[in-house]
């Protein structure tokens, strides 16, 4: 997770430095790369990229290939005048080759997300006195049912070998949601937990 999210946060970096849509700029990278620029066309599609957004609001993506499989998400984010940040909408496209059992595929890119998510948004250690502070779940947070987003996934079953699904919506939270809220606030995040 913390590679992609270099990774793709600089990707994000150049194409801004380049004054171009980070989609665009990803999409003149990925000649060579027929499963990646598929994933990373329907993502736009799927997620209206390009679509105007209120203000305060960001639509951020992120790209990878890892575990065999290739996959794009975009993450749409709102921050509230209370400086909170609400994901709004994710979408993600995957094709991990052969799709063997697509519900399970589903469940697990929607859960991986989410744990990405709550660790962008809170998962913090603390050291006092040279103990941990957190103890249990009522002071180390995770993201809570009315904080879920709407997610949206989509599977590009092409037939390839199968690959991995197990840590792949995991990476992809990071970094959708870092470039979200630079597209949403201007300011790129070089740490986590996130906060505006």
């Amino acid at each position: 997770a913390h590679n992609a999210y270099v990774v793709e946060s600089f990707m994000d970096e150049l194409a801004a430095e380049a004054r171009m849509d980070p989609i665009e700029y990803r999409r003149r990278l990925l000649s060579q790369n027929p499963r990646s620029l598929a994933v990373l066309d329907l993502v736009a599609r799927q997620s209206l990229w390009g679509q105007p957004l209120p203000p305060g609001s960001g639509r951020g993506v992120s790209l990878h290939n890892a575990f065999g499989s290739h996959c794009a998400v975009v993450v749409e984010v709102s921050v509230l005048p209370t400086t909170a940040i609400q994901i709004v909408r994710v979408t993600a496209v995957v094709d991990c080759g052969m799709a063997i059992n697509p519900d399970s595929l589903i469940a697990q890119m929607e859960g991986g997300l989410l744990f990405g998510f709550s660790a962008a948004l809170y998962g913090e250690i603390t050291i006092r006195n040279g103990c941990v502070e957190q103890s249990n779940f009522h002071n180390y947070q995770l993201m809570r049912i009315n904080e879920i987003p709407r997610i949206d996934v989509h599977i590009i079953n092409s037939g390839a070998e199968p690959g991995g699904i197990g840590e792949v919506g995991t990476v992809s939270a990071f970094p959708a949601l870092g470039n979200a809220l630079f597209a949403a606030t201007g300011k790129r995040f070089r740490r986590y937990p996130f906060r505006i």
